[in-house]
């Protein structure tokens, strides 16, 4: 998943430089929609990052999760919705 979201920040840096979702995926060698469901994961708050990185996210917090599901970038939304996947079963969590 850290994967994932350092290649969003990529592809995130690359936007602001002026290319376009489908500049991005031609270059990467990557569908529009890929390179679009990555680029969300540019805006998780840096606790979640850290998290991520230190492997202390929620269990069912994943990058299949991300990119199936909607999730807001405001970082106190997202702490309160990844906070409560950890208390779901997991059968509800996965896609």
């Amino acid at each position: 998943m850290f994967k994932n979201i350092a290649l969003a920040h990529r592809y995130f840096d690359m936007i602001r430089s002026g290319k376009t979702y489908g500049e991005i995926a031609e270059i990467e060698g990557a569908s529009k929609r890929r390179v679009q469901q990555l680029v969300e994961l540019a805006f998780l708050a840096p606790d979640i990052i850290r998290d991520v990185w230190e492997g202390n996210q929620p269990q069912g917090l994943t990058s299949n999760w991300l990119k199936s599901h909607a999730f807001t970038p405001i970082w106190d939304e997202q702490r309160d919705l990844f906070r409560a996947l950890q208390e779901l079963p997991m059968r509800l969590v996965q896609p």
